[in-house]
């Protein structure tokens, strides 16, 4: 049995396979018959028509299956309105998609989903303002407005009735605006749902040709017949807005606006079509826009604004608006709005000016006004802004607070910063009540500099009138930095009239030189202003006081039509009166401005360092092209007049003149001044100097005169001065002077004269110089300095009178008295050269000198004595003539060398640093020249530097030749000839030894002369071919000399004379405190006394044949022996030859006082010596040690016996002890036998008794001597004698028999 569970199952699943069947059987029958709908296309027009009541077109028929759904698509659907409506209503396709199971169970279609692609509605021809007035008048309406009506409501219908859900894409809806403007909405998705009366729409829409990108909507509202009367909620999201299609074309212009986005969302509640209320959030939105100069940009980053309608206007309120322009950051803004028909009310909690600037170019088209903001640039907040206004512009009211206030400076009004403000009125009149604290107002060309204001306080009062404007403040008070002034002013400003000001103003003024930053240069003139700024510099005032009245345009009121006046007490002041001069300080000065006018009085003032007693002064006219008058009295020091004079415009004149002739001393000075303004016209000043006791001091040439006295004169340029008395080198002198500009620069002519004493100059130029001279001297002096715009150049000519001038200078400088001759000085230069010339009667000198350096430098220079003439400049070199007919160098060597003890400190000063420049050519033409004592004839010398030496020429009656010296210290000279004669050889005594002892011991061992020759002494080469001496020839003389450290070497010196011949070489050491002397000398000759003749020495000792050693050293130079340091060798050796002179052979051997001896034997052996003694040879040696010569071996072989010498000889005390030993050679003769005999007295006739008696006579075999004492007169002593038969040769008997 089966269960009903089972029969149940059953039959659901039979219902269930039989429900598949039908619904299979239904989709297989849809899907045959959907794509052939088409061919039901007039009943679907039909159905749709009586469904819509629209009659529609449908071009085509298409049905398909969609999901699960069956649809079908109506293509180019087209709604039939009356040709007159103007309405259009279209579609491109029509989607229907059927809900199967909900269309089978109502058994009817139910449409699941409807998609209008494409529609396209036109009601742009409907005036929507006069079909709602004419249904709220229930007037019959027009015919075409009553189809379109009908029309409508049949639209209303179908989207509001007849279709549940539905969606619309890719669709238009033109429409006219209220405005009258067709605009078009573009319907890119919108999804519809209709529930009843209520209604949900939500979607994405844009409006044509205004760039809307999207406009996101969504809706909720109903509807009370129509969508013209609904109530409900509407939002929109609109992204990237564009806001540059909304505007026209003018506006487009006018506000330069380029591009505008804008994001909101939107919320606004309908009642009946009218809004209830709305709410506006803002989101990211900018506008950029253009002006003349920059691009600028509003960004709206946030904000909420509310907006509730009233029963005549709206109210709108703004809050936490956050908005920025050129990313300049607002406040935040909160905003109320009461906007009625006829007023309105506006307040804003507070704007940044500079923010909102950039704004005015959108709601205002004056180029005027814009002008003026950009020219204003104003700043700051305004804080409580409160506007309102009536039904016209005079019931305009404002009031606000400003904070930081500031704006740029334009015309009359400054640069602020930091203004504080309340500002309330209207448009005729406003009251403003404005603090500053701190700030710099720069003011353009009404003040010179910015306003440092301390602080300042003024209440104004604006006024608008029918005939202009009016400021006015009945308190102002401010404080800078540099002064405080309190006041009150008016200013009225006609249309047709020049301004007219009033102002009274007590100011303390604490730093004066300030002053230039307060003067009002639009009122004052720039010229007034200029002068005015530089001339007030320092100092402090006291309550001055200024009074303002009358109209600007009648300003300097010559026609007593208004006033002007500021009285200031200027103390510790300084007042430039012209930027050229150095300004009066130290200043107790009244200043009274007065219309046009300025005055000034003043009883102490300092100019630099020049005191003024009193200065008084006016500008009379403070206009274009006016000046200033000063008069002054000054006292001060003649330094602080030149100082000052430096310092002015003047110092090209009155400067360079006092620069160049220096005053010191106390100067009384009376000037005036007068001063333009302009450059175009030269300032004047005039007056004159007191000197009293003064010195002035001239630098080129120098001049220093004391004790002057008289009157300088000036007028500009023009400085002069007659009859100036004074004192110069301590001797009265006058001058003259006169200095004016000239086209080169300016140019100072300076006259003085006097009567000199030629002994007072002695200080000044040197005792030596001036002890020759005796004597006095009128002199005149011209110089004439030209000073240029860079440097000066000067011409000096003095003339001097030497009538009664006696010189004692050498030849050709001598002078006698009264003898008319004159002395000239001629010198030109600047300030790097000068070139001098000094004319004496018998000399010149010319140089060029150097005086950049700090001591003068003689660059060229030319001396002349005797005959000659200046040589034309520029000369090159240093020369030096000489040409005379006499000239004695010893006497100027002399007068040059000498040492001039009591030179003054003042011409040491002067003259001692100035080097005298050897001279680099040097000419003598002289007859006569004495030089190292001896006269030189017909001497013509020239001796000239070239190259890196000198080279010299010599012709004289006494020597001829040439010289070379090089700057290595070598000197080369070359002799033809030299004839020397030296008197005083010949007067020199006979009896005088050879060697003696010249050198005191008190005596220094090194002298000056020493040094100076051992330091000075060239290498010397010297060759002499042919020399004389005394008249006699000496023959060739041969020398070199060298120098080696501090060892002078002559190491050859040889003279050839005939057979004779001299050999030396000597050696001169110089140390610090040594100085040593070595010689080793040769002589030989076949006839000493030919030699001896050729040094004209007289020689006793005749026609011998000579030779001569000697090696010695000494301390001491070679010509300045100390005798005690004397040692060496010597040797000598005579051959036969006789000793014809006692006196000769003394000289000879002085050193033993042999003539005494010879003397002694002469009385002793008379006859025998009488004629002469012959000797066959003469030798000896000996040894000098200490001074001391000791000998043992001098042997004479003479014809009268053999003579030898020894002992010694002391050359320090100048003794003598030595013993001779004689043996006669009885053989030589009947004379020597006969002076020898023992009996001499009966020489010759016992002599021949005896011969006959006896051939055996008595002689005396040898003698002995002792030489002992001075060696000028030493005691010659005989000590023995020794006696002996000598037996007579046969010869000699033969003789005597």
């Amino acid at each position: 049995m089966i269960s009903r569970l089972t029969l149940l199952g059953r039959l659901v699943l039979w219902l269930l396979v039989s429900l598949i069947v039908l619904l299979a059987v239904a989709v297989t029958s849809l899907r045959v018959l959907l794509p052939n709908m088409n061919h039901f296309q007039g009943e679907i027009e039909q159905w749709v028509s009586q469904q819509t009541n629209i009659q529609f077109d449908i071009q085509d028929v298409r049905g398909f299956w969609r999901n699960t759904h069956p649809s079908i698509a109506l293509q180019g659907v087209t709604a039939d309105f009356p040709d007159g409506s103007d309405i259009h209503f279209s579609s491109g396709q029509l989607d229907i998609e059927f809900d199967l199971m909900e269309s089978l169970w109502e058994q009817k279609p139910v449409i699941a989903d409807l998609t209008i692609h494409k529609l396209k509605l036109d009601v742009s021809s409907v005036d929507w303002v006069n079909m709602k007035k004419s249904d709220e008048e229930e007037t019959a309406p027009q015919d075409k407005t009553k189809t379109q009506q009908r029309i409508l409501n049949r639209i209303d219908s179908l989207f509001l009735r007849q279709l549940d859900n539905f969606s619309l894409r890719d669709s238009t809806v033109k429409y006219r605006t209220v405005s009258g403007e067709t605009r078009q909405l573009d319907i890119d998705k919108l999804r519809w749902k209709n529930q009843g009366k209520h209604h949900f729409a939500e979607g994405v829409v844009s409006i044509a040709e205004a760039n809307i990108n999207s406009l996101s909507i969504a809706a909720q509202f109903e509807d009370h017949g129509s969508l013209r009367d609904v109530s409900g909620q509407f939002y929109a999201d609109a992204k990237r807005v564009e806001v540059r299609p909304w505007l026209t074309k003018y506006a487009k212009d006018k506000t330069g606006i380029k591009n505008g986005v804008v994001n909101f969302n939107a919320w606004v509640t309908l009642k009946h079509n009218q809004p209830v209320d709305g709410y506006l959030e803002l989101q990211p939105s900018e506008l950029t826009w253009q002006d003349d100069t920059a691009n600028h940009e509003l960004f709206i980053e946030s904000g909420i604004v509310n907006l509730s309608p009233t029963h005549d206007g709206w109210k709108v309120s703004g809050h936490s608006l956050k908005i920025r322009t050129d990313d300049q950051l607002w406040p935040d803004l909160d905003v109320a709005l009461d906007w009625k028909t006829h007023s309105w009310r506006l307040n804003l909690s507070q704007l940044d000016i500079g923010a909102v600037l950039p704004l005015t170019r959108l709601f205002s088209d004056s180029t005027q006004a814009q002008d003026l903001i950009k020219k204003l640039k104003p700043n700051g907040t305004i804080e409580d802004l409160r506007v309102s206004r009536g039904d016209s512009w005079e019931s305009l009211r404002y009031s606000a607070r400003l904070a930081d206030g500031a704006i740029a400076q334009w015309d009359l009004l400054p640069e602020v910063h930091h203004l504080q403000a309340t500002i309330s009125g209207s448009i005729k009149k406003a009251n403003i009540k404005a603090s500053l604290a701190d700030d710099v107002l720069p003011y353009g060309d009404v003040f010179q500099a910015p306003l440092q204001i301390n602080h300042g306080n003024v209440n104004l009062t604006w006024q608008n009138q029918a005939d202009g404007w009016s400021l006015w403040s009945n308190k102002v008070a401010v404080a800078t930095p540099d002064m405080s002034a309190v006041g009150q002013f008016r200013l009225d400003m006609p249309n047709q009239q020049s301004p007219l000001l009033s102002f009274y103003v007590e100011t303390d003024l604490y730093k004066a030189g300030e002053t230039w930053r307060y003067l009002p240069r639009l009122a004052l003139g720039q010229e007034l202003t200029d002068y005015l700024s530089t001339a007030i510099q320092a100092g402090k005032v006291n309550t001055a006081k200024l009074l303002w009245y009358g109209r600007l345009g009648d300003f300097p009121y010559h026609k007593h039509n208004g006033i002007f006046q500021a009285w200031v007490g200027l103390k510790d002041g300084r007042f430039s009166f012209d930027t050229a001069w150095p300004p009066l300080t130290d200043l107790q000065l009244n200043m009274l401005f007065e219309n046009d006018a300025m005055y000034l009085d003043s009883h102490s003032a300092k100019m630099m360092d020049v005191t003024a007693q009193r200065i008084t002064g006016q500008i009379p006219a403070l206009v274009e092209n006016g000046h200033i008058e000063l008069e002054a009295q000054t006292t001060a020091e003649g330094n602080a007049v030149r100082n000052y004079m430096t310092a002015t415009p003047l110092v090209d004149s009155v400067g360079a003149a006092l620069t160049e002739v220096k005053i010191n001393g106390q100067v009384k000075s009376h000037f005036r001044l007068d001063i333009p303004f302009t450059t175009k016209k030269q300032p004047r000043a005039w007056g004159w100097a007191d000197l009293t006791k003064s010195t002035v001091d001239i630098d080129a040439p120098p001049i220093h005169m004391k004790d002057v006295s008289g009157r300088i004169h000036f007028d500009n340029d023009v400085v002069s001065a007659a009859g100036i008395t004074g004192q110069l080198l301590n001797q009265p002198v006058s001058l003259d002077f006169k200095g004016e500009s000239n086209t080169k620069g300016y140019g100072v002519q300076i006259d003085t004269v006097g009567d000199w004493d030629v002994k007072p100059l002695s200080p000044y130029v040197g005792k030596k110089w001036i002890d020759p001279l005796n004597g006095h001297a009128p002199w005149q002096m011209g110089v004439h300095l030209q000073l240029n715009d860079v440097g000066f150049t000067y011409q000096v000519d003095l003339r001097a009178g030497l009538t009664d001038v006696v010189s004692q200078y050498p030849y050709p400088l001598s002078k006698a008295e009264r003898i008319p001759e004159v002395a000239r000085l001629e010198a030109s230069g600047n300030q790097e050269k000068i070139a001098a010339r000094v004319e004496l009667p018998q000399a010149k000198y010319q140089a060029n000198i150097d005086i950049t350096k700090p001591t003068p430098v003689l660059e060229a220079t030319n001396l002349v004595l005797g005959k000659g003439k200046f040589k034309i400049n520029p000369i090159v070199g240093h020369q030096a003539t000489i040409n005379t007919d006499k000239f004695n160098l010893d006497k100027w060597i002399e007068f040059l060398a000498s040492d001039d003890q009591k030179q003054s400190s003042t011409a040491t000063s002067a003259t001692s640093d100035i080097k005298i420049p050897e001279p680099q050519q040097v000419d003598l033409q002289v007859k006569e020249l004495t030089l190292g004592s001896l006269d030189w004839h017909d001497v013509d010398f020239s001796a000239k530097e070239k190259n890196a030496g000198w080279s010299m020429s010599l012709n004289s009656q006494e020597a001829s030749g040439k010289a070379t010296y090089l700057m290595s210290n070598e000197l080369t000279v070359s002799l033809d000839r030299l004839h020397l004669y030296v008197p005083a050889l010949d007067d020199r005594d006979p009896k005088k030894p050879l060697i003696v002892d010249e050198v005191k011991k008190a005596d220094p061992l090194i002298t000056n002369f020493d040094r100076e020759f051992h330091e000075l002494m060239p290498n010397l080469t010297l060759a002499i071919n042919d020399f004389w001496f005394q008249g006699y020839k000496v023959g060739q003389l041969n020398m070199d000399f060298i120098r080696q450290g501090d060892l002078l070497h002559w190491k050859s010196i040889d003279i050839n004379s005939g057979t004779n011949e001299v050999h030396a070489d000597i050696d001169w050491k110089l140390g610090k405190d040594t100085s040593h002397t070595r010689l080793s000398l040769e002589m030989k000759g076949e006839n000493n006394s030919d030699l001896m003749d050729r040094f004209g020495i007289s020689s006793g000792i005749q026609k011998a044949p000579f030779e001569l050693k000697t090696n010695t050293e000494w301390d001491g130079a070679p010509w300045s022996m100390r005798i005690n340091t004397l040692q060496g060798d010597v040797s000598t050796k005579l051959g036969k030859g006789v000793i014809s002179d006692v006196s000769g052979a003394a000289n000879l051997l002085g050193i033993f006082s042999l003539d005494s001896l010879i003397r002694r034997m002469k009385l002793d052996f008379s006859d025998v010596f009488d004629d002469g003694m012959a000797f066959n040879s003469i030798t000896g040696s000996g040894r000098i040690s200490q001074g001391v010569f000791l000998t043992n071996d001098i042997e004479m072989d003479a014809v009268a016996g053999d003579l030898s010498l020894k002992g010694m000889a002391d050359l320090n005390n100048r003794t003598v002890d030595a013993q001779v030993h004689f043996v006669p050679d009885m053989t030589s003769g009947i004379p020597v036998l006969s002076a020898f005999a023992v009996a001499p007295q009966t020489a010759l006739y016992v002599l021949a008794i005896t011969t006959v008696i006896s051939p055996v006579v008595e002689v005396f075999t040898e003698v002995n001597y002792e030489i002992k004492g001075p060696m000028d007169s030493p005691t010659v002593k005989e000590i023995s004698r020794s006696k002996g038969e000598y037996t007579l040769p046969k010869e000699l008997k033969k003789v005597i028999e």
